[in-house]
């Protein structure tokens, strides 16, 4: 619900307005700050709590801070100056900052810029330099209005989203511009910039933990803690609710915390997988529930306004739904809402079945590495290159192992945890969730001025986690075991003890049928042959219904199409536009 921008240099005053204006959805107020040497701006939503009531001015130090700390703070620019301003980088100043934030300071004195990201990603920080001048803003749309920059497509940014359907690391698909990863703080100074960790998630099993009750009673604490941490006082607050443990969870402990959750889930109609589980819980726990039926055609008309505001390209199809779901949460005159995602990354959900099986039996076939089997665990196109990418694309791509360079962290030798599914955590958090799940959300949240609070991605609960024994979130068949043990008495049996199914969008259904032509415009022959990257002979398939050899899931086909599709989407808009707000299909 707010933003920030600003430079290190000389630049026109105008130009930051210019970068304010570009994301007036994030608030209805502003404030500024020119000086000699840098400029800082900031937008926020007047009278929301928790917010930084403007710019924080001290002396020769500005501060401005997009988002908000957990546990709240009036001014969560002051606080972060107060944790910050002796100059002081040493890993205890930031041991326990948690929160959804996007922070700049300039320090006049030092000449000296600081940036900051909340330890999970929710919030976004880019940065560029041009012409001796260091830009950054919370958005990459900002800074596309820089004049004279240069807006060019990265081919092996587009590569890594191809496989992942999001762009993972520090680049994004536009060359010269780099994002700030979470938990990292980047310090400008003298022409240069340093980057660095202030928080990375490890695996420390706790032996006191290995007893099942101490283990159930400190996660049920700190879920408990996790979601009074991210309440500003509100007595009503909206909640995502898909049925599974995790929203359901996420209900439990905001009515315990005193707060009434207005529940809204998504209807697919008979492509519906949890929606009766969601009806069974908002029934238990005597929530108001809105269902938003779906069927496809609704997607149509803010087609490309959901392609703007997401900023960057997301090709997982919940998007769209999100998107609407959002909406129907700011009709129902809402301005924060709740969602239970990061219970598949802390606690081992579901995805890490197929991983532990073929870590188990790989040796038994010879197969692919372990880190191949992740990147096929995403089911895009990873192994189909040859098949897609035309000749020329494929030339300019970068050479062989870059996506599997951003799972040596996670997965090799030398990663920062001991057992396989911690590994496979680690992986799925820093990517899947820091990079995906998190800045996805909490754009199609602000697209709605909507406050988004994920308290499952909290600091201290995550930690807990990784000192788990494995044994206790993954038992057997039961995923999440510890927590379905920490819910078992405040949910019904065959909610917390069912198989999980996992959000299913029936996009096949609707890339085949209503969004057809939309699909057809972005992905035809005469658009194929524009763009240069694909083969129509692969894509044509696609479109007409053929999936893989192999394939025995009728979905991969669409969320195929659909990844694709966004993805031609946001060329147009942030390649051919710069970044501009599309008034009409661009061309």
């Amino acid at each position: 619900m707010s933003g920030i921008c600003g430079w290190v240099g000389r630049a026109d005053r105008a130009l930051l307005d210019a970068m304010l204006a570009a994301i007036e959805y994030r608030g209805d107020q502003t404030d500024t700050e020119v000086g000699e040497g840098a400029a800082i701006g900031y937008r926020w939503w007047g009278g929301r709590p928790g917010k930084s009531p403007g710019l924080h001015r001290d002396g020769s130090h500005v501060v401005t801070c997009a988002g908000t700390l957990a546990p709240p703070v009036p001014s969560p620019a002051a606080r972060l100056l107060q944790r910050l301003g002796a100059g002081s980088y040493a890993d205890d100043t930031l041991a326990t900052l948690d929160g959804a934030f996007a922070a700049a300071w300039w320090d006049g004195e030092q000449e000296r810029l600081t940036l900051l990201r909340d330890p999970f990603g929710v919030r976004s920080l880019y940065y560029t330099e041009l012409d001796g001048v260091f830009y950054f803003a919370s958005e990459l749309k900002q800074l596309l209005v820089i004049p004279d920059l240069p807006v060019e497509p990265d081919p092996a940014a587009l590569h890594k989203y191809l496989t992942f359907s999001f762009v993972p690391g520090e680049d994004v698909p536009i060359k010269g511009i780099r994002r700030l990863l979470p938990g990292h703080v980047a310090v400008w100074q003298a022409g240069r910039i340093e980057t660095r960790p202030y928080f990375t998630l490890r695996e420390s099993i706790d032996p006191a933990l290995e007893e099942q009750s101490v283990a159930v009673r400190r996660v049920r604490e700190r879920c408990q803690q996790a979601v009074a941490d991210r309440l500003n006082g509100e007595q009503e607050v909206g909640l995502f609710l898909s049925g599974g443990i995790d929203s359901s969870g996420v209900a439990v402990w905001l009515k315990e915390a005193g707060v009434r959750p207005l529940a809204f889930s998504l209807d697919f109609g008979e492509r519906s997988v949890e929606r009766e589980q969601a009806a069974q819980v908002a029934a238990h726990l005597d929530l108001p529930l809105t269902f938003l039926p779906i069927q496809g055609p609704e997607l149509i008309t803010p087609f490309w306004d959901l392609v703007w505001k997401l900023d960057l390209p997301f090709g997982d199809p919940v998007t769209g739904p999100q998107y609407l779901l959002g909406q129907a949460a700011r009709q129902a005159g809402l301005s924060a809402v709740f969602n239970g995602e990061g219970g598949d990354q802390l606690f081992g959900g579901w995805t890490n079945k197929p991983m532990i099986a073929a870590e188990l039996y790989a040796d038994l076939f010879g197969r692919d590495s372990r880190e191949e089997r992740y990147l096929e665990s995403y089911h895009r196109f990873y192994g189909l290159e040859d098949a897609l990418y035309t000749p020329e694309f494929a030339a300019i791509v970068g050479g062989p192992g870059q996506r599997r360079a951003l799972l040596a962290p996670y997965l090799g030798e030398d990663a920062a945890a001991e057992t396989f599914l911690n590994r496979v955590r680690l992986a799925d958090v820093a990517l899947k969730g820091s990079q995906s799940i998190l800045p996805r959300a909490e754009r199609l949240a602000n697209a709605w001025a909507l406050d988004l609070r994920v308290p499952l991605f909290d600091r201290a609960l995550a930690e807990t986690a990784f000192s788990l024994p494995p044994t206790l979130k993954l038992r057997g068949a039961s995923e999440k075991h510890i927590l379905k043990l920490a819910l078992q008495k405040q949910l019904p049996s065959e909610i917390v003890w069912r198989r999980k199914f996992g959000m299913s969008v029936p996009i096949t259904d609707w890339v085949l049928g209503p969004l057809a032509g939309l699909v057809g415009e972005l992905l035809g022959p005469a658009a194929l042959a524009r763009r240069g990257l694909f083969r129509e002979e692969y894509v044509g398939r696609l479109r007409r219904g053929e999936p893989e050899p192999g394939e025995t899931r009728r979905r991969r086909l669409g969320e195929k199409l659909w990844a694709l599709a966004m993805l031609e989407a946001w060329l147009r808009v942030f390649v051919d536009g710069r970044g501009r707000r599309p008034a009409s299909v661009p061309a």
